[in-house]
């Protein structure tokens, strides 16, 4: 994973932390990790991640907006989420095709996850 930036967008400070080291443990370069979309937009303001790791729920606000703003850039992501079987919730075009990962991630899943992304 190394040089890969990797934008993370969880609400939940464990988890994101969590997240935080154990991918800059295999050498990627973490923005963030944001906790809402608010923040997520600001760093992509100044930056194109190479992947994005997103919570679905991120205090009662849905990441589905964001999804689209990554897709329309080409960043490719994945969802990290409790809500992972729940199909009414992916319909919507952004989320269509975006691999979902159930929590809690199993942090070897997520790296080949992510590796596969950035393909």
């Amino acid at each position: 994973m190394s040089g890969m930036a990797v934008l993370v967008v969880e609400d939940d400070f464990i988890v994101a932390y969590d997240m935080q080291m154990m991918l800059e443990e295999q050498g990627a370069r973490v923005l963030g990790p944001a906790h809402s979309l608010a923040e997520a937009r600001e760093l992509l303001a100044s930056e194109r991640p190479t992947v994005a790791v997103l919570d679905v729920n991120l205090g009662g606000e849905y990441v589905f907006p964001l999804a689209d703003q990554l897709r329309s850039q080409d960043v490719p992501f994945v969802f990290a989420t409790a809500y992972a079987d729940e199909d009414r919730l992916f319909s919507q075009a952004a989320t269509l095709g975006a691999p979902r990962l159930s929590k809690p991630v199993l942090p070897n899943v997520l790296i080949t996850q992510l590796l596969r992304l950035k393909r």
